[in-house]
């Protein structure tokens, strides 16, 4: 048959069409396909590339011009529906949005505007899922390993993430129900980061009676008095979960242990006349977040990157702190503080017998901490006081050396 330059359709497809109008029907969901897999935020696809992208899926000849139309269509009609139930009920159909990017090309004298599609999870999200997923001690690898690529499939397609880093396993025994517990907190703070509430939270610690049970249980510390939170994001942080929330009013982020929450539920107004409006964005938040696409996101992998210590992190209490550490151990510290830090001299005397294991001499430096949260820079200080010392403040060596004495002294007596 003559086709007159025209791809023909492969035999396969010939059961199913005569006139073509059926693949005509799909070219919708495949182009969404193909930027699913194809394209990100950093390298888009013109209607050109992804026109000839479907004539080559579909061996049928698609426009240039009747892509684009439909492609700025989607576009069209998600930028002029925002916030409103049809644009929910589109995104949930296509799985997330389509994303514009206009760009002037050299010698081109007109705009080209170039596309690519953005899940409703982005990569803190699937980390987080896939990380309730890894931590679940009652799945076997071969199962846990099928259920991330289907989650890192649904959301990307066949171009699912690659981890730099593969997500540890828990090295400790997790009770069942505190995996489902995980996964119905982290919806419910979802929807509260997302339409901007309030939450009342009963945070949790580990105890246990040694008489009655050996094994470690979350009990309930604040029940009488919950934690009275404004929510802004959660990430997913070096094996842990953690929510990022302001407390009662305060500025200072505060970091909670997402499986270590007992229960959570949006705050009431006084006059229960609603649920209360969340505080808006502080200060120290503003730079982790983007405006993406008219919504605003949160930054997750810039943040831990820049604060990697999820213990305390606020405005109140920072101070200079400089520690003291073998050269060869630099990078315990950036792991706590990050990169923000200088390295000095040493300023302590060193005995010339603390050599290295060829012979060398041990080299020693001094780091400045410019701006630590003063309670991170002393947990630090202890829980690795075989390798680092405190050198100032003052107050930081007091802190520190009474707590390591009074550690000592509590070591029981041992015979010989």
């Amino acid at each position: 048959m003559d086709t007159g330059g025209r791809r023909t359709v492969p035999a396969d497809y010939e059961d199913y069409t005569e006139d073509l109008s059926f693949l005509k029907m799909l070219e919708i969901p495949l182009l969404i396909r193909i930027l699913k897999e194809e394209a990100s935020e950093e390298r888009p696809m013109s209607a050109a590339l992804i026109s000839e992208r479907l004539s080559e899926i579909t061996g049928l000849e698609h426009s240039e011009k009747t892509v684009l139309r439909k492609l700025q269509r989607l576009v069209d009609l998600q930028n002029k529906i925002d916030d409103s139930v049809l644009e929910k009920h589109l995104q949930l159909s296509l799985g997330g949005s389509m994303i514009q990017v206009s760009n002037r090309e050299k010698g081109v004298k007109h705009i080209q505007n170039r596309y690519y599609f953005k899940p409703l999870l982005d990569r803190s999200d699937v980390d987080m899922v896939c990380g309730t997923i890894t931590s679940n001690r009652y799945l076997s690898v071969k199962e846990k390993e099928y259920l991330i690529a289907r989650e890192k499939t649904l959301c990307y397609g066949d171009r699912y993430i690659q981890d730099r880093n593969p997500l540890p396993e828990k090295p400790r025994a997790v009770q069942k129900q505190l995996s489902e517990q995980v996964l119905r907190i982290v919806n419910t703070l979802y929807d509260a980061i997302r339409e901007k509430y309030q939450v009342d939270v009963i945070y949790g610690a580990y105890g246990g009676d040694p008489k009655r049970c050996r094994r470690p249980v979350l009990l309930a510390k604040n029940e009488d008095k919950p934690y009275h939170l404004n929510p802004y994001a959660m990430i997913w942080n070096d094996g842990e979960y953690y929510l990022l929330a302001t407390h009662r009013g305060h500025t200072n982020i505060s970091h909670f242990r997402i499986d270590r929450i007992v229960s959570v539920q949006p705050a009431v107004e006084d006059d229960a006349a609603g649920i209360k409006k969340r505080e808006p964005l502080p200060d120290s938040l503003k730079p982790f977040v983007k405006r993406v696409h008219g919504r605003e996101e949160f930054q997750a992998e810039q943040y831990t990157a820049v604060y990697p210590l999820m213990a305390i992190f606020g405005e109140e209490d920072l101070c200079e702190a400089v520690v003291e550490c073998r050269a060869n151990a630099i990078g315990v510290v950036i792991d706590y503080f990050g990169m923000d830090l200088r390295i000095l001299p040493p300023a302590l005397d060193h005995s010339s017998d603390d050599k290295e294991g060829n012979g060398a001499l041990q080299s020693y430096v001094s780091i400045k901490l410019p701006k630590a949260q003063y309670e991170n820079v002393r947990g630090f200080c202890l829980l690795q006081h075989s390798i680092v010392t405190a050198v100032s403040p003052d107050r930081l060596i007091r802190d520190v050396r009474e707590r390591l004495t009074a550690s000592v002294e509590r070591l029981p007596e041992t015979e010989g």
